[in-house]
C-alpha cells in the first residue's frame, strides 16, 4: 500500500509561506491499495487536492472514506470534493454517529443554507454511509481489514487500524493522553489506543502541541510531540508519522520540535524511525 499526506494541518487551515514546507491543508491522507484501491482517512480541505489527482486518472472513481470525527478540519473540504459531482463516483463512508444525528445528516448538514450554497445530495456520486464504533471491524473494502478504536478527544472519535497482506498502517490523529485531571478524560476509561497500534508499519499520530504549550491547553483533546513518542515506543510501531500540526506552527517551529524529537529518541534509545507529515509525502509499506 502506498500512504500520501493531503492535509496535514489541525484545527484550521493555515496557508502561507512560514508554513509551505510542511502545508496548510487540513486533515486528510490517502492510502492506495497494490490493486488500485482508494481509501480515504478524513475530508478536510486536503481532499480538495486529492479529487484533482484523483479526476486526472482513467475511468471511474470509487473511494472509501474514513472519517475520525465530525469536527469541521476533518470534514471543511468534502463540498469540494470534485469527484463527488459525477454521476460515474461511488462514495462508501464510514466513521460515528451520535444520536440523534447519522453519519449522513451530519455530512448534509454542513451543506445546508446558509452554511453553503449547494447541498450535498446535489452532488450525483451515488454514497453510501456506514457507522462505526469502538472495537467494529469493516471487510467492506475487499483484501483489507479495517478494525476501529476509540480515542480520547471531545466528541465521539475514531482510530483506524488497516491491515493488508500482512502491513499495517494506524491512523490516530486528535487523541490525548488520558491524564488524572478530569478535563482531559473525554472518555469513560483510557482509550486501547497503545495495544491497537501494537506493532504498526506506519502509525500516524497527533503532534498538535509542545510540552510548553500543553497545559494551557488541557482538555482540548491533542497531543504534544513526546507523547507521539512514547505511543510509538510503548506500542513497537516501526514508523511513526508526527501530524495534525498547530495551525500557528510555523515549518521553523516543526523544525524544532523533530529536533527534541531526535535528541529524545537517542536518549531513549528508540528503535523506531519517525518524520513530521508534510503536504505530499509519501510511504510506501
Amino acid at each position: 500500500m502506498q500512504v500520501t499526506f493531503r492535509g496535514t494541518r489541525g484545527s484550521i487551515p493555515a496557508p502561507g509561506p512560514q508554513t509551505a514546507r510542511y502545508g496548510g491543508n487540513t486533515s486528510c491522507v490517502d492510502v492506495r491499495l497494490d490493486d488500485g484501491t482508494m481509501l480515504i482517512f478524513d475530508a478536510g480541505t486536503g481532499i480538495r487536492t486529492l479529487g484533482g489527482a484523483m479526476m486526472a486518472e482513467p475511468g471511474p472513481i470509487e473511494a472509501y472514506i474514513f472519517l475520525t470525527h465530525m469536527h469541521w478540519d476533518h470534514i471543511q473540504g468534502l463540498p469540494f470534493f470534485t469527484p463527488a459531482f459525477l454521476d460515474t463516483t461511488r462514495l462508501h463512508f464510514f466513521g460515528p454517529e451520535e444520536p440523534p444525528l447519522t453519519l449522513e445528516q451530519v455530512l448534509c448538514d454542513q451543506m445546508r443554507r446558509p452554511y453553503y450554497p449547494i447541498p450535498m445530495h446535489a452532488m450525483a456520486g451515488r454514497m453510501d454511509f456506514t457507522a462505526m464504533t469502538e472495537g467494529s471491524v469493516s471487510h467492506a473494502v475487499p483484501g483489507a481489514a479495517i478494525e476501529v478504536c476509540e480515542l480520547n478527544h471531545p466528541g465521539k472519535t475514531l482510530g483506524f487500524r488497516v491491515e493488508v497482506d500482512n502491513k499495517v498502517f494506524v491512523y490516530a490523529t486528535d487523541n490525548e493522553p488520558f491524564g488524572s485531571d478530569p478535563v482531559t478524560q473525554h472518555l469513560v476509561s483510557p482509550s486501547r489506543l497503545v495495544e491497537f497500534a501494537r506493532g504498526a508499519d506506519l502509525l500516524i499520530q497527533d503532534a498538535q502541541y509542545t510540552q510548553q504549550e500543553y497545559p494551557q491547553r488541557l482538555g482540548w483533546g491533542h497531543s504534544t510531540h513526546i507523547d507521539a513518542l512514547k505511543l510509538a515506543r510503548d506500542a513497537g510501531v516501526k514508523q511513526l508519522a508526527l501530524y495534525h500540526h498547530d495551525p500557528t506552527h510555523s515549518d521553523a517551529d516543526i523544525d524544532r520540535m523533530v529536533a527534541q524529537c531526535q535528541a529524545w529518541i537517542k536518549k531513549h534509545k528508540a528503535r523506531f524511525t519517525f518524520f513530521a507529515a508534510a503536504e505530499g509525502d509519501c510511504v510506501a509499506l
